[in-house]
């Protein structure tokens, strides 16, 4: 399997959602990621739930998505192709981010946004392009990483101008247009050998052997994608955890309710 991330660019977002579109028919699991300017409130650690979804609310209600990652796979756990969607909604100058990450993801991220201002997609365009994908009865299933803001970004990118007011919204929105979402996060807080869940991505990745040299710019989707292969593999997930978002109560999981007409 190549790993290799397709970067996608207002130029060539036509080309590249058809290939998607075609994979999705034998890869109909996606792995997401997203990218973001930061976070304008920070819930403390340990904080209700309540807190979290109020924090939440208020940052993804006041700042802009910047990179979608996407990675196919199919109920088998094999994995296809993977793509990063680049946006340029965002401008450096004049909206909202905390400078923290701005700086992390110039640094560490490999950012250019002065390219992503550019020559990136406009939101509403991808929308328009993306949506008949999106609500096709096609994707099974969609898997994150600590994935509550991931989650909250794609329905505000596709489908929602603004948060719901309450958390059981939120999970009722989700269910009706993702259908179920699985969290990887979640599961290893399950695994005693993965310090119950207590670690970021890229320590995943070394316990579980995941070379992770070629992910950058972008392309955590398909690291989480390969570290829930290696997980799977190694029997350390739990079937009860399918649904739940880290620090999130509600389960989310189910089948989609929306479907797109053309």
């Amino acid at each position: 399997m190549s790993l290799f991330v397709r970067q996608v660019w207002y130029h060539n977002l036509a080309q590249e959602l058809a290939i998607l579109n075609d994979h999705l028919f034998k890869f109909p699991v996606i792995v997401m990621d997203t990218e973001f300017p930061g976070f304008l409130r920070s819930t403390p650690r340990g904080a209700p739930q309540e807190h979290l979804y109020q924090d939440l609310k208020f940052n993804v209600n006041h700042l802009k998505i910047l990179q979608l990652g996407l990675t196919l796979m199919d109920e088998n756990e094999h994995v296809g192709l993977s793509w990063v969607f680049t946006f340029s909604d965002f401008d450096e100058q004049t909206d909202l981010s905390s400078p923290t990450s701005m700086q992390y993801l110039k640094n560490n991220k490999g950012f250019e946004f002065k390219k992503q201002r550019k020559d990136g997609i406009p939101s509403a365009e991808f929308r328009r392009a993306f949506l008949p994908i999106f609500s096709s009865n096609r994707i099974t299933k969609w898997i994150t990483f600590h994935g509550i803001y991931d989650v909250a970004y794609l329905l505000k990118l596709m489908i929602i101008k603004a948060m719901p007011e309450s958390m059981v919204e939120f999970a009722i929105i989700a269910q009706r247009f993702l259908g179920t979402v699985n969290d990887l996060k979640y599961m290893i807080g399950h695994c005693e050998r993965l310090m119950k869940g207590e670690l970021g991505l890229k320590r995943l990745a070394e316990l579980l052997d995941v070379n992770d040299t070629v992910f950058s710019g972008g392309s955590d989707s398909l690291l989480i994608a390969l570290a829930y292969v290696k997980m799977k593999k190694l029997k350390l997930s739990s079937e009860n955890t399918g649904g739940f978002l880290y620090g999130f109560q509600y389960r989310i999981r189910g089948y989609k309710t929306f479907c797109y007409r053309y």
